[in-house]
């Protein structure tokens, strides 16, 4: 059996003083969907920040595919397949659609395989892709990030807020 794509032990996190997170474990398996659900507040951001080196944990450990990975950076984890999404999208707001596809090809991935991806999964994206994406719906800027995201074939997929703002027949489409 192999190693979950993320494993989270007795893990503790604080912004300065102030612990928020109390002794998390989480698994999450290969090839699985995993929801973090919760009030505001109960650190559910935090918890991604950490598994995906935005944040250092105080305590506990963290492995990504069984290797355990505490005080990587968060490009350092990106380039071993992990990938945030941020809560607001995490788009380049001024560039057009093709251009924030070509940000992708930066880990090596070749455009068209880019593109290819994107227009397959997302259509509408290539009705907008001479757009620039900050006048694109909540919904259609959703689509672009997890495209973008996608065009790295990462091992792991974390999103944060995914629904945030958005009808609930998009959250379904996505």
């Amino acid at each position: 059996m192999s190693a979950p794509v993320l494993e989270l032990r007795d893990v503790h996190a604080a912004y300065g003083r102030i612990e928020v997170l109390h002794g998390v474990d989480l698994v999450v398996p290969e090839r699985s969907v995993m929801a973090l659900l919760g009030p505001n507040g109960a650190g559910k951001t935090t918890t991604l920040k950490v598994a995906s080196g935005q944040m250092q944990a105080k305590s506990g450990c963290v492995h990504v595919a069984g290797r355990h990975v505490n005080g990587a950076t968060a490009d350092e984890l990106a380039r071993a397949g992990v990938c945030a999404i941020p809560e607001g999208r995490g788009i380049f707001p001024n560039l057009t659609v093709d251009e924030n596809l070509r940000m992708a090809t930066y880990s090596k991935v070749p455009l068209q395989q880019v593109e290819e991806r994107t227009f397959d999964q997302f259509p509408r994206l290539k009705e907008r892709r001479n757009q620039l994406a900050g006048t694109m719906s909540g919904g259609e800027q959703q689509m672009l990030a997890i495209a973008r995201a996608l065009a790295t074939d990462p091992a792991l997929l974390m999103l944060d807020e995914l629904s945030l703002g958005l009808a609930p027949i998009i959250v379904g489409e996505l």
